[in-house]
């Protein structure tokens, strides 16, 4: 039978130290505002901890928390868990079948490349309205996981090392929240990631994934803000990639009423969009594949070319709008090129082409400057 614990320093209240003594399957701990040091050694098992401050960080526990292997549950609501030397402020063993829920809770790693929250075995994360500081998010790689983030934020400090790291097996959605860093998956990852209504710096995403975006932006002006490879499956639905957006090997994509600032694709790529904007710059190279509807192409100042193929490259293109801004289009090696333009910004544009290329343009005017 599950006990209220209140915890404290007034009458009415145990103590902290008697309170960790005693803990029982199903207790709900309500702790006072304070500050509370947890010892080494602790291990949290079907466990319910609130604060009843107006903030969570009017009750702060100090050192980090370990969920027990046997656990079936650890809800934590309303608390700042802060960690003060090099661990993980919540650590998950690979033995564990559990829940782990945080609500309104901030967690504060110590800064370095430990993740903040390391999760193994299989578990269910939740994350509602929390903010996780200074450090990662890392379901590793023998974690069996369903992780759900809504309304929460992670502020990762180290620059090389991924703010969520989906390393194992599962399921992510991200909802309405904010990713200080990169989402990354990994080579051995098998991951469905839902990303929604989020804005996020960066994503590497490898292995098998599964991706779908809506209403998401990336903040990276890198080239690879957004990087693809290997058979991955992406559908993107308004979206906005403030940098590039960059794919390799085989994967499957489909963007929709989204704004990308420049596109490059190589290797097997098959790509899919519509009603989409491309800001600067599109290059397919080597044997990708592209079917474009209601697509508009600008040029960048700083680009030759606002749409290139190379290699064996073939491009589709239905009702397409063409602003070149003075860069050329090349069709180069033995690339296909059959598309339709429906409005355009130039009287004429310069098509680069190669003799062994493919070109077809209907719907504008164009000169050939043969390479």
């Amino acid at each position: 039978m599950s006990r209220l614990v209140r915890v404290g320093a007034g009458g009415k209240e145990i103590s902290w130290h008697n309170a960790l003594n005693d803990l029982r399957a199903d207790d709900v701990l309500l702790l006072e505002p304070g500050f509370y040091e947890i010892p080494a050694g602790i291990f949290l098992s079907d466990i319910t901890i609130k604060g009843t401050g107006n903030l969570p960080e009017d009750t702060t526990i100090l050192g980090y928390l370990n969920v027990d292997a046997g656990s079936q549950f650890v809800n934590l609501e309303n608390l700042c868990v802060n960690t003060v030397n090099d661990a993980n402020s919540l650590f998950i063993p690979a033995e564990a079948n559990t829940f782990l829920s945080l609500r309104n809770c901030i967690v504060k790693g110590f800064g370095g490349d430990t993740a903040t929250i390391a999760a193994n075995g299989k578990v269910t994360l939740e994350l509602f309205s929390t903010v996780i500081m200074n450090g990662s998010v890392s379901l590793f790689a023998d974690s069996n996981f369903r992780l759900e983030m809504n309304d929460s934020t992670i502020k990762n400090v180290v620059q090389d090392i991924g703010a969520l790291a989906l390393e194992g097996h599962g399921t992510a959605i991200i909802n309405n929240s904010r990713i200080h860093g990169s989402i990354d998956t990994f080579k051995k990852s098998n991951v469905e990631l839902d990303i929604n209504n989020t804005v996020v710096y960066s994503l590497l995403i490898q292995g098998q994934a599964w991706l779908n975006m809506l209403n998401s932006k990336l903040l990276s002006q890198e080239d690879t803000g957004m990087f693809i490879t290997d058979e991955t499956w992406i559908n993107i639905i308004g979206s906005e990639f403030k940098g590039g957006f960059y794919c390799e090997k085989n994967p499957h994509i489909i963007i929709q009423n989204s704004r990308i600032n420049r596109l490059i694709a190589t290797g097997k790529a098959k790509i899919t969009l519509n009603n989409s904007v491309i800001v600067n710059h599109a290059d397919f190279q080597n044997e990708v594949e592209c079917n474009s509807r209601r697509v508009t192409f600008n040029g960048g100042n700083e680009y030759e070319y606002f749409l290139a193929l190379s290699d064996q490259a073939q491009f589709e293109g239905h009702d397409l709008i063409f602003n070149s801004n003075g860069a050329n289009l090349a069709v180069e090696n033995q690339a296909h090129l059959h598309a339709s333009v429906i409005a355009t910004s130039d009287d004429s544009i310069t098509v680069e082409c190669g003799q062994n290329a493919e070109f077809r343009l209907w719907g504008m005017k164009w000169t050939t400057k043969k390479n």
